[in-house]
């Protein structure tokens, strides 16, 4: 039910009715995971998603090089190259995303249902649902609402230690092991 009130009041006020998602690449291991990023890239497309922001690092132009601009899988990839830290890097969206979205780590290939995972996610009522093969870590898919953004502090973040864990404390975290 509260999925089809979102759709509708997205479409009431004019908001895009457009899919978001972000892949976080960055680090000395970036190059080395373009082949998984294409395929979770190809599998996004699958699920109705048309645009994805590529969250690089210092390898942005050898990055761009490999993935391009996404036509060949019928996608728009945009650069972010603000902010450092997964956290950092996903807080140059704040203004851009209304509604839930995704973030993937490159380092897994996620050959899953996303709609199915958006809708277990939405029917928690959770702030953010990780979906891991390492619970230490806690790297893999998030979905998230933009309301994440009040826990992502300015500066150097990660997701994975500076905002998830203050997420669980307050019971808004919903963690989905890949076994």
């Amino acid at each position: 039910r509260s999925h089809a009130i979102e759709t509708l009041s997205t479409k009431a006020l004019n908001f895009s009715d457009q899919k978001n998602a972000v892949v976080l690449l960055g680090g000395d291991n970036a190059l080395k995971q373009i082949p998984v990023i294409k395929e979770n890239l190809k599998n996004l497309k699958k699920y109705g998603f048309s645009k994805v922001y590529i969250a690089v690092g210092y390898l942005a132009d050898k990055i761009n090089e490999k993935l391009g601009d996404g036509s060949d899988l019928k996608l728009k990839l945009k650069n972010l190259t603000e902010g450092e830290g997964s956290g950092g890097a996903i807080l140059p969206l704040k203004k851009n995303f209304h509604k839930t979205f995704l973030v993937f780590n490159s380092d897994q290939t996620f050959d899953i249902d996303i709609n199915k995972l958006i809708d277990f996610h939405k029917s928690k009522n959770s702030l953010a649902t990780v979906m891991t093969g390492n619970l230490e870590e806690m790297n893999g898919l998030y979905v998230l609402e933009p309301e994440i953004f009040k826990f992502v502090p300015k500066g150097f973040s990660m997701l994975e230690s500076d905002v998830l864990p203050k997420l669980a404390e307050e019971g808004s975290l919903i963690i989905r092991p890949i076994i």
